[in-house]
This record gives C-alpha cells, structure tokens and sequence, in this order.
C-alpha cells in the first residue's frame, strides 16, 4: 500500500501554492478575495483522491477509521506546506500585500457593521483591534495553524470518510 496521504497532500499544497502565484501576479486583491476558496477546493479535490485510492488499495472497500485517516493527514500536509508558502509571502516577498488585505477586512467590516447595526463604541474597538492585528505573523501562524487541523480539518475529513466509506457485507447462510 502506497503512502497516498503524503503524494496527494504534496499535490494539494503545491497547486494551491502554484495557483496562488497566478493569482499574486494577475491582482493582489482577488488573491485576497478568492484564494480560501481555492484551497478549500483543491484540498476536498486531493483528499477525496486520497481516500478513493486508499479504498482501491483496500479492494474497494473502506471503512470510516480507515477514509478518515488519508482524508484528515492529506488536509494537514497541504494546509501546512500553504500556511509556510502564505507565512513567507506575507512577511518576506510582499509585506505590503498584509496592508491590502487589512484594508479589504476594515472595509468588508464597515458593510457588515451597517448591516448588524452595530453600536459605534464597539464598532470602533473591532476596527482598533483590526488594524492592530497580524494574521500573518509568528504568533498568529503557530497558534492558528494547530487548530484549523481540528477544524475544519477533522469536520472536512469525517463527512469525506462518512460519504466514501463502504464497507463490505458479510451474508451469512
């Protein structure tokens, strides 16, 4: 049996990577705006190759332990190689791309702020702390990271092994 996690999660990371540096040089903002979607995509894609090529190793059969397990080790490996890509990009390549996005989330929190109403007092402790954030840095990187393996990595993972699994049914006489 081959080690599908490790190929499919390489693949996953390193055209999630690839199709961001497309996006990085046709416009930093639609980087900004759509790259989640194409991780999230790319990522269900490889994982669903994992777990399908698990299950022909396993003779077209597969249980939900055994779908789970490339399904979850292929999402760790690709969000971890595009966290360093995104971790180097942000804070070595283009450190400016870090403004563009902050002013992407102030704006996008102006509109939602309208929308819910929110008072002016707190709307204005939620932008302080907006332009005082770094989602790119060390700190934010090492805690956050961990955690999206959790979720939405193992919620990713149980309903991709819930929807693959098939296990084989014994007949007795």
């Amino acid at each position: 049996m081959q080690n599908h996690p490790i190929r499919f999660g390489i693949y996953a990371g390193g055209m999630v990577v690839l199709l961001n540096l497309i996006l990085y040089f046709v416009d930093k903002t639609l980087l900004a705006s759509v790259s989640s979607l194409i991780e999230f995509l790319v990522v269900i894609f490889f994982m669903t190759k994992a777990v399908s090529a698990t299950k022909l190793d396993l003779g077209g059969f597969i249980s939900f332990k055994d779908a789970f397990k490339p399904a979850w080790l292929t999402f760790i490996l690709a969000t971890t190689i595009v966290v360093l890509y995104t971790f180097v990009l942000m804070n070595y390549i283009d450190p400016g791309l870090k403004d563009v996005i902050k002013a992407m989330q102030l704006d996008a929190f102006e509109q939602a702020s309208e929308w819910l109403k929110i008072a002016e007092a707190d709307k204005e402790v939620m932008l302080t702390s907006i332009e005082n954030s770094d989602s790119f840095g060390m700190k934010s990187i090492a805690f956050g990271l961990p955690f999206s393996f959790i979720f939405p990595g193992v919620f990713y993972s149980m309903i991709m092994a819930l929807i693959m699994k098939k296990e084989q049914r014994i007949i007795q006489p």
